[in-house]
């Protein structure tokens, strides 16, 4: 008798021993697409705990964990080991299978958010193959200050920015959307279009309503002169998901104080890692914009995404 067991929705009161993502949840998905949605937990029966997850949209026969957002996959305790997880896909893949999905496409997290090692060698062991290999950034959030982190030249434009009398601010939920709007025309302008629209956000906040978060920095006469839309992914982990700023302040490089004070902002609120996610322009790597993280402090981390096919 197997050790676990598959359950097509969390029971209540029973725990889980993995950290959950925003991009797995229901919340999260049912206000990304009305696509059919499957969410499949893994039962340790001797634990009594649920081990794994995943969840994805099925469309056209194909299960993409996710569909619509930075990445997904399966979520796990770090202490399942290659085997253990190989259980958990056969489980899922069948369950699939009966449902009619003919291949399966997962899209995991960066190593950041966690271990993948285990994951690497369970996915490759159940005969899946890599398609492709993402690189992201970011910063682990600790007692030291991100200006320790930078490399010289940044610490002086982040001086530069303090002596302009420039200011960070957060604004409020009902300020979300002039944000949005400005950093929409910032990066329609650099052609660096955003991934969402604000109804998609907008629909999306509603449903998540502590998920995303506005920040600034505002010149002497308060007008925002960079910002940037932040995702509490879950209680450890922000994404710098939507950063941008005005052209005629690239002199001063604000981006740089705005990622600054981010980061203190995360750490007074109990945070341990910023993501400042890839670097791909037009599905290629913008040299200068991962040189930009790396200067910052960022450290690369990959992700990798699995395709199998279900006979």
């Amino acid at each position: 008798m197997s050790q676990f067991e598959l359950h097509e929705s969390p029971e209540n009161g029973v725990e889980l021993s993995f950290e959950e993502f925003l991009y797995n949840q229901e919340s999260f998905l049912k206000s990304n697409n009305d696509l059919p949605l499957k969410y499949f937990y893994c039962l340790d029966k001797k634990s009594g705990g649920y081990v794994a997850h995943i969840a994805f949209t099925i469309q056209d026969g194909v299960a993409v964990s996710p569909l619509k957002a930075p990445f997904g996959g399966v979520e796990v305790a770090e202490r399942l080991t290659n085997e253990e997880i190989g259980v958990f896909l056969t489980l899922v893949e069948d369950a699939l299978k009966s449902d009619g999905v003919l291949e399966i496409r997962i899209h995991q997290a960066p190593e950041s958010y966690q271990k993948q090692e285990v994951l690497v060698e369970a996915m490759i062991d159940s005969g899946y193959e890599e398609i492709q290999e993402r690189i992201y950034h970011g910063i682990d959030i600790d007692e030291i200050p991100l200006s320790e982190k930078m490399v010289d030249m940044q610490r002086r434009r982040l001086k530069k920015c303090a002596e302009a009398g420039f200011v960070f601010k957060k604004y409020s939920k009902s300020e979300l959307a002039a944000a949005f709007e400005q950093i929409d025309r910032w990066r329609t302008a650099a052609e660096k279009p955003l991934s969402m629209t604000w109804a998609d956000l907008h629909n999306s906040s509603k449903r998540n309503p502590k998920t995303y978060h506005a920040f600034g920095i505002e010149n002497e006469h308060g007008l925002m002169i960079a910002g940037t839309i932040v995702v509490r992914v879950n209680d450890k982990v922000l994404y710098n998901f939507f950063p941008a700023s005005y052209d005629v302040y690239n002199q001063y490089s604000p981006m740089v104080m705005l990622v600054n004070m981010v980061y203190a902002w995360g750490k007074g609120n109990g945070y341990t890692h910023l993501d400042l996610g890839t670097s791909y322009v037009h599905k290629n790597v913008n040299a200068s914009l991962r040189v930009f993280k790396e200067r910052l402090g960022g450290k690369p981390y990959s992700a990798w995404s699995w395709r199998k096919k279900l006979n």
